[in-house]
């Protein structure tokens, strides 16, 4: 499934419970990896009503969904051209992130020994400050609490890339950010 907008991952063991329980908002599979599931489905705000309503009601699925992100952009990636793909891919981001604080969280599923996330999150930063300042904003990094987090969810060669301002984070809970 290329053009996935939704990945969710389970508490241990509990992948295939999520996801029968998350087949009701979209057609999901398994990525790949443990406790990773990856969607396409329609309407992406609806879902995450639909997933808070279900948290407070379903009996199963606050047992087994450990989070859930929109994802707003997929590309496919190679190791020694991955931060230029992913500094292109994020450049449709960059008038959101303009407006205060951010970071960039990198979640790498696969590649290993070919991607170090920490060194891979400083190069992909690192364009986007220039380029924030480019265009006349003064960037500014806060991981407590910060405006907005781009996150890049990779599932072997597919990147996720979303921004997660405050507000999401906040009204829906099982959008978390290590």
């Amino acid at each position: 499934m290329t053009g996935w907008n939704v990945l969710a991952t389970s508490l241990e063991g509990q992948r295939d419970t999520l996801l029968s329980l998350l087949r009701r908002f979209g057609r999901f599979r398994r990525a790949g990896y443990r406790n990773v599931v990856v969607g396409r489905v329609d309407d992406v705000p609806a879902v995450l009503d639909g997933v808070r309503d279900a948290l407070a009601s379903d009996p199963f699925l606050p047992s087994v969904l450990a989070k859930l992100l929109p994802i707003e952009r997929t590309v496919r990636i190679e190791p020694r051209t991955a931060v230029a793909t992913l500094v292109d891919a994020a450049e449709p981001f960059l008038d959101r992130l303009a407006g205060g604080s951010f970071f960039v969280r990198l979640e790498r599923r696969g590649l290993k020994g070919q991607l170090h996330t920490p060194t891979l999150e400083r190069e992909v930063a690192e364009p986007i400050w220039r380029a924030l300042e480019r265009r006349g904003a003064t960037p500014r990094v806060d991981f407590a609490d910060p405006d907005s987090i781009l996150v890049i969810e990779t599932v072997g060669e597919e990147a996720g890339l979303a921004v997660l301002g405050r507000a999401l984070r906040r009204d829906y809970p099982f959008i978390k950010v290590r």
